[in-house]
């Protein structure tokens, strides 16, 4: 029922409405009416559960790892299954980056849907998107996607069943990437990714120069980052879909207006974390038409992450990231009290 159509029964004596009720109806509509919100989270896995040096890389590596007190502590905050999850990786890094994202997860659903931690049990939608569905269904379902690359995890949240997200946070790892471009030529190298970017957006990057003459080291390491800038934004539209980089439109869906945000450097967060600019006028364009009804944003983080961001919702209010702290963001929800 729409304000308008409740002043009218009111006026023409067809109801009486308490003033509670009348409280909880326009306190639903303006709920309605308000722009869903996507929260956005950042976890640094570096420093949270160190590794003893004595623990070297294979099979036994993450069992070995978890008697550890801080990493055990973490653990036990997760279900069986999701330990075992953690737990089945080689490295430790890979490790810390599951565990820090199962962690998030289940964040996200205690904080937005306000339900217990132990209630928090993470879903699969049809597309194997992980979301949170609530028993019964009383409370508010929440979409949310996460990313990791390099010591970050990355993730968006929304409680809103309309909404379908998409994130992506990537390391741009000059050490590996540079030898190879100079042994194989930039396009050449371009070309080993032609099955995921369209052939305009090869054409794109294959061409594309920094507008300032550097020397050849930093030419290359401006082209990677734009590079790494059109990877980061198709990750992130692909996942919103839930198809990934599996799905048979890859080629189809291109992005135009492409810019590298740029890391500032000096600007510290009170974290002390370094975020850099924000280009949000990406164009997306499927088989010749422009898809109009996503919102793309792409932000530098540090000298050499980018975080890409895809929300189905032109209405969406997309919030600023916010770092957050394992013992005070995350251990405080999980452990109130």
């Amino acid at each position: 029922m729409t304000l308008l159509s409740l002043h009218t029964l009111i006026g023409q004596g067809v109801i009486i409405v308490q003033t509670a009720t009348l409280y909880t109806c326009c306190s639903q509509l303006h709920a309605w009416m308000a722009a869903p919100e996507v929260f956005r989270w950042i976890l640094d896995t570096e420093p949270e559960w160190p590794c003893p040096d004595n623990i070297k890389a294979g099979r036994d590596a993450a069992p070995r790892w978890a008697q550890e007190p801080e990493t055990k502590h973490a653990l036990m905050l997760l279900p069986v299954h999701e330990q075992e999850k953690v737990l089945r990786f080689y490295h430790i890094r890979d490790a810390k980056l599951s565990l820090g994202s199962q962690l998030l997860k289940h964040c996200a659903i205690v904080r937005a849907c306000n339900v217990p931690w132990p209630e928090s049990i993470v879903s699969k939608d049809m597309n194997h998107k992980p979301c949170y569905v609530p028993r019964g269904g009383n409370n508010r379902k929440m979409e949310f996607n996460v990313s990791h690359h390099g010591s970050i995890v990355a993730l968006a949240g929304c409680a809103d069943n309309d909404i379908q997200l998409g994130v992506d946070v990537v390391q741009v790892d000059l050490s590996k990437d540079i030898p190879r471009v100079r042994q194989e030529g930039w396009s050449s190298w371009v070309n080993t990714y032609e099955a995921v970017f369209s052939d305009q957006e090869v054409q794109d990057i294959v061409s594309w120069e920094p507008r300032q003459h550097v020397s050849e080291e930093d030419t290359i390491k401006a082209k990677l980052r734009h590079f790494y800038a059109h990877w980061c934004l198709k990750e992130a539209y692909v996942k919103m879909t839930g198809e990934a980089l599996m799905a048979p439109w890859l080629k189809d869906i291109e992005f135009r207006n492409v810019q590298v945000p740029q890391p500032t450097h000096g600007l510290l967060s009170t974290e002390g974390t370094a975020w850099g600019e924000i280009w949000s006028n990406v164009e997306v364009w499927l088989r010749g038409s422009r898809i109009a009804d996503v919102k793309m944003e792409l932000q530098a983080l540090r000298d050499n992450y980018m975080v890409g961001t895809a929300v189905s919702s032109l209405t969406a209010s997309i919030l600023p990231y916010e770092i957050l702290d394992l013992k005070n963001d995350i251990y405080s929800v999980a452990e109130p009290g």
